[in-house]
């Protein structure tokens, strides 16, 4: 008996050494990596942390309509593109802000849709500088952040908002915001944690740049090709259709979406930057996928949800997007329309191919460039090209 309480004494001993030994270890981690941190730099601003002069190399042998080697830098702001230059002042600044759909971070350097705008607007206008800060699973939770503590202090020209996405049903403080935006530590899952904790500590942050790293490169890549011939159809009842709608597109969530768009704009105009509102389109809704033949509207998008469902949520949030524009004035690119939905352009139902994105890049250049040439007009060398 007391060797067996000599021998439970001890393990509880050894554990709370262990235990304390991790903690210390951690904490001088934390200390090391806050004066010199080898992996990453970092902006720290009151809200926001962006990760800086980072670069990225991943092989790609999953999505085959993506490049084989996927290269990207994020630059000196955090964002993708060239560093501000010290005249940023003078130049015919853009910057593109949403989720991943405008990261693009599978998509290498020069062929996101940001990059594709900025050579097509080279050839039109003079001291044309373009950044991509696009930020995955960012929702206009995030954007608000983004703009007020870092992007409004650059004054660009022009700010696009691609958007509405991220926002379908979503409340605030949610794990994907969080790894950038400083808040609440949340607890909902391992995720979460680390996330959340991220832009208050650099061990979480290194944590989560790993485990990003790790999936990227020994998993393939996070965002998965879709098989549409293999997808098979949903067909649910309408009172199922009106039950997923409500859900998801309640006025709560309308609402909420339509006061944080509202918010975006009048920070922008305060600032004296041009806000041009994108709304956001999807590989799903009425039609048949040209390269297939799958019907887009049936075929399922995740369990219990078919395309139609999808995009009936979606298209709520675009509707307020498109009215919220025109109520002030704004340029509105109607992308969820105009962007064909073919599998040409998407590799899974929402993220685009470098066909997609180059596609995406022509359609808001014909909507930006006359009105780019009617409000900056010194910076035109030659006429809007079709």
């Amino acid at each position: 008996m007391t060797t067996v309480s000599s021998r439970l004494r001890s393990f509880v001993v050894n554990m709370l050494a262990l235990g304390i030994g991790l903690i210390a270890a951690v904490l001088l981690l934390e200390f090391l990596l806050h004066f010199f941190n080898p992996f990453q730099a970092r902006i720290k601003g009151n809200r926001i942390v962006l990760l800086t002069n980072k670069q990225y190399h991943i092989k790609n042998d999953i999505i085959p309509t993506l490049d084989p080697v996927i290269d990207q830098r994020r630059n000196a702001l955090g964002f993708r593109g060239p560093d501000p230059p010290p005249d940023l002042a003078s130049k015919l600044s853009l910057i593109s802000i949403g989720g991943s759909t405008t990261q693009c971070f599978f998509l290498s350097d020069g062929k996101t849709w940001t990059d594709r705008l900025g050579d097509r607007l080279t050839k039109t206008f003079r001291d044309v500088w373009v950044n991509n800060a696009g930020l995955d699973g960012h929702s206009t939770y995030g954007h608000l952040v983004l703009l007020e503590d870092h992007v409004a202090k650059l004054h660009p020209k022009v700010v696009l908002f691609l958007i509405g996405a991220n926002d379908v049903g979503r409340d605030p403080n949610v794990e994907f915001d969080a790894e950038n935006i400083k808040g609440p530590i949340s607890f909902h899952s391992p995720t979460a944690f680390i996330k959340s904790l991220s832009p208050y500590s650099e061990v979480a942050s290194l944590i989560a740049n790993l485990y990003r790293s790790l999936n990227a490169y020994k998993e393939g890549l996070i965002h998965q090709k879709i098989e549409l011939a293999k997808a098979g159809y949903f067909d649910p009842s309408p009172e199922a259709e009106r039950e997923a709608l409500a859900g998801s597109a309640s006025e709560h969530y309308l609402q909420g979406f339509e006061e944080r768009v509202r918010k975006l704009i009048k920070i922008s105009k305060a600032n004296g930057i041009e806000p041009v509102l994108v709304t956001q389109p999807i590989l799903a809704g009425a039609g048949k996928d040209d390269v297939t033949g799958v019907d887009l509207a049936r075929v399922m998008v995740s369990p219990g949800h078919n395309g139609k469902m999808w995009w009936d949520a979606l298209e709520k949030y675009n509707d307020v997007t498109r009215r919220v524009g025109q109520e002030n004035g704004l340029l509105v690119i109607d992308m969820a329309h105009e962007l064909p939905k073919s599998s040409r352009y998407y590799y899974d139902f929402i993220h685009y191919t470098n066909a997609g994105a180059d596609k995406i890049g022509e359609i808001i250049y014909d909507h930006l460039c006359p009105d780019l040439s009617s409000h900056f007009a010194a910076y035109a060398k030659g006429p809007c090209q079709n």
